[in-house]
């Protein structure tokens, strides 16, 4: 606890000197709050936070260097696959048929999208969730609903709840956007334990030696035993005065014991969770580039061999995850998981702007707008890009209406496409044993081979 509160000094004496000076400590989020209002006020205002200029140029090329293999996984326990975020090249069956769709497995009276959302595919089950707070376990073998789980019954009906879920040590660790933290037994559904921390969760959920890492809305980092529930370190980050719409991300190297998380107001920190003592804290706020911290968003941190990528409603960074020193920046955003390998990183934008950067350097070596390269293929029919993912050779990008595009990795060419749900999709895709596992609007699950 002694380091944290050393931590947190060390922290706030780094803000003041990093961002602008301030006064008046006590009374900044008055003042910060006074201005907004005033801006919002003016009549006829032009846009007062200007975004800098952003990398739209299509740029022609082709990839002559290999990738790795193909791998075969055969669980998908948590969301982003991993603890370090980075997902590897992944095998598919590549048939694109439809093999299974199951009946309606819940409710989706607020008709929403979680695209945030991954299935939890573990021992031929999976875990899902519905925006009433309905936990399911589905077996996949026997084509049938094991349990069913609801923490919050009628309190909170009229209220979207999302969820975020993670295996671990037989259980099922669940978070919230009302507070909640709770654990299921994934054998019978029965709960074990629930708390309240109060203030809405935003962060994906990393777990390693029992110990649960999580963020709140306000930028509050936890670590909460995973036995019980029971807090034990707390940390206040800089907070935010807009709460944030999309998560926060942490990552783990769990060789070194480091952990990487960043805030909805744009701070990269580095902590040794076994010391807790920090390594080394990184400012990305937009308020360095003199834009509102409402604009700001990241991608999921991806660590990987000394290195982290992550893409910033600012800027696409590689930083060295020794020191927190930036190898590259390119100034293109997105808040969607890039596919990272050895020597190259793809990065797309919702609107369908794909490219493919040198990881090493950053160089890109090749861009396009992938609505502009097929008359068929036009954002308003198919929807916006919401994930990435490298299978069998390929890159499988997956749209908010139900699409899979897959993608030539060495120059960007569409290969084929086709639409996966008439209905659109509730969750992101998984793939798992070659197959491929997703939630549509219907709260089905589609499994494509």
């Amino acid at each position: 606890m002694v380091n944290f509160f050393r931590l947190f000094s060390f922290v706030i004496s780094i803000l003041f000197l990093s961002s602008c000076s301030f006064n008046n400590p006590g009374n900044f989020f008055q003042d910060k709050a006074k201005e907004l209002e005033r801006e919002i006020l003016k009549k006829n205002s032009e846009l007062v936070f200007t975004e800098s200029k952003k990398f739209k140029e299509e740029v022609t090329g082709i990839i002559e260097s290999k990738i790795t293999n193909a791998i075969v996984n055969s669980n998908w326990s948590e969301t982003n696959f991993g603890l370090d975020n980075y997902v590897p090249h992944l095998e598919y069956n590549d048939s694109k048929r439809l093999i299974y769709k199951s009946k309606k497995i819940g409710k989706n009276k607020f008709n929403m999208s979680d695209l945030s959302f991954e299935p939890i595919i573990s021992d031929n089950n999976a875990f899902l969730y519905d925006l009433s707070g309905n936990v399911y376990k589905f077996s996949i073998g026997e084509r049938n609903l094991l349990w069913k789980f609801n923490f919050y019954k009628k309190r909170y009906k009229n209220l979207p709840i999302q969820l975020k879920l993670r295996i671990s040590n037989e259980n099922l660790i669940i978070s919230d956007n009302l507070g909640y933290l709770y654990s299921l037994e994934i054998e019978t559904g029965n709960l074990i334990w629930a708390k309240n921390y109060g203030i809405p969760f935003r962060s994906t959920i990393k777990i390693q030696d029992e110990n649960i890492f999580i963020l709140n809305q306000d930028n509050k980092f936890y670590i909460i035993n995973e036995r019980d529930g029971e807090k034990k370190i707390s940390f206040e980050t800089f907070p935010s005065i807009l709460k944030p719409e999309l998560e926060t991300s942490i990552s783990l190297d769990t060789y070194k014991n480091n952990l990487y998380f960043i805030t909805s107001t744009g701070q990269l920190y580095s902590i040794n969770y076994k010391t807790n003592n920090l390594n080394w804290l990184l400012n990305l706020s937009m308020s360095n580039k003199g834009q509102n911290e409402k604009l700001f968003f990241s991608s999921p941190i991806i660590y990987n061999k000394d290195t982290l990528f992550i893409s910033t409603s600012i800027s696409t960074y590689s930083i060295n995850a020794v020191n927190g020193l930036i190898n590259w920046e390119l100034p293109f955003s997105t808040y969607i998981r890039p596919v990272a390998s050895e020597n190259f990183f793809i990065l797309a934008s919702k609107d369908g702007f794909i490219l493919n950067l040198d990881s090493k350097t950053g160089k890109v070596l090749w861009s396009k707008n992938l609505f502009n390269s097929s008359k068929k293929l036009k954002q308003k029919k198919i929807g916006s890009i919401t994930s990435l993912l490298l299978v069998s050779n390929k890159i499988l990008a997956s749209t908010s209406k139900g699409f899979f595009l897959f993608i030539d990795y060495k120059n960007g060419k569409i290969l084929n496409y086709t639409k996966a749900s008439s209905s659109g999709f509730f969750s992101n895709p998984v793939l798992v044993e070659k197959k491929i596992y997703v939630v549509d609007r219907k709260t089905r699950i589609l499994i494509f081979d």
